[in-house]
Order: C-alpha cells, then sequence, then structure tokens
C-alpha cells in the first residue's frame, strides 16, 4: 500500500486537489483522522471519528497512528492504515505530520502543495475570508513550511492552474506505483 501526503500552506489548494485525487482514483482512499475535539454542527458525518480522550490516549500508547498533535487543546491523529487495507491511502496534514508519518513510513510520497507566490497566496487567503493579519500569519507560516518540507524531501507541486497540478501529482502516485 502506497502512503501520499499533500501538506501545504492554508489557500494553496491541497484539499481541491486531494478530494479531485480521491474522486478520479478508485485505488485512493482520503484517510479520516480521530480527533478529541467536539463534533461541530457543520461538521460533516465522515470529517474526523470523534472520539474521547481516553480512547485517543490508549490508540495512542499502542502505537496506533502514523502521526498526530495536539491543538488548542484538542488531540488529532492519523490511524495507522489496516495492514489488509487493498486501496492506498492520501494524507492531507501538515508538514509536521509529514515528518511523523516518513518516521513511520520512509517510502511515503509526500507532496507540498504551493500557491505561485506570497502574493497569490495572500490573495487566496483574502479571497476565502481570513482577515488581513490572519492571511499574513498564515504566509509566513509556508515560509517556514517550505524550507521544512524541502528539508523533508517533498516534492514541490506549484498550484498556479489547477488541472495541471492534480495531473502532476496523479502521474507521480502512478510512476510510484509502477515501480513497486
Amino acid at each position: 500500500m502506497l502512503v501520499v501526503v499533500l501538506s501545504g500552506p492554508g489557500g494553496a489548494g491541497k484539499g481541491t486537489i486531494a478530494r479531485a485525487l480521491v474522486d478520479g482514483d478508485a485505488r485512493l482512499s482520503l484517510s479520516c483522522s480521530w480527533t478529541t475535539r467536539e463534533r461541530r454542527s457543520d461538521d460533516a458525518e465522515d470529517a474526523y471519528v470523534f472520539v474521547s480522550r481516553p480512547e485517543f490516549d490508549g490508540r495512542l500508547e499502542a502505537g496506533g497512528f502514523l502521526e498526530w498533535n495536539e491543538f488548542l487543546g484538542c488531540a488529532y491523529g492519523t490511524p495507522v492504515p489496516d495492514a489488509n487495507a487493498t486501496r492506498d491511502l492520501l494524507l492531507e496534514i501538515d508538514v509536521a505530520g509529514g515528518r511523523q508519518v516518513l518516521e513511520h513510513t520512509p517510502e511515503a510520497l509526500c507532496f507540498f502543495v504551493d500557491a505561485p507566490d506570497d502574493a497569490e497566496l495572500r490573495r487566496r487567503l483574502l479571497g476565502r475570508g481570513d482577515a488581513p493579519d490572519r492571511a499574513e500569519q498564515r504566509v509566513v507560516e509556508a515560509a517556514r513550511e517550505r524550507v521544512e518540507a524541502d528539508a523533508l524531501g517533498y516534492r514541490r507541486v506549484v498550484n498556479d492552474v489547477l488541472e495541471e497540478a492534480i495531473v502532476e501529482i496523479r502521474d507521480l502516485i502512478d510512476a510510484a506505483r509502477s515501480s513497486s
């Protein structure tokens, strides 16, 4: 089974790309993370597996997550795939999570989806409703993540033309499948 990681700054389009990849490839499934946060009214039914903190901690102690983190007092984790899984697994996670995945699964295929430049990233963030100060924080964080992703050997995919970015990633996934 191939593990594919999509990381990148907010506004780069990784969620859109992830959905297109999964929708267009019957051999690929999107991982469903566990979380200890409360379900929100706008959460899709399959957005997360909502669990108690003791349930999460028990799975963590048993080595049941490829990666995990804590954010604002809530835990989030990507479960280790079932050994009998028949489909490849796509994870949409941050670079810090990608680092953990690579420690567990060094052969994972990691992509850093990025906007063409910071001005375009800022424009996209503002266009989706981020406040100007929040957009600036995300642009600064994107620069830090690029450095970390490069150090980890991520392949950078610039999402300038959405369909071209999808095809580029799909072709690299197909090539990885062919070589394994």
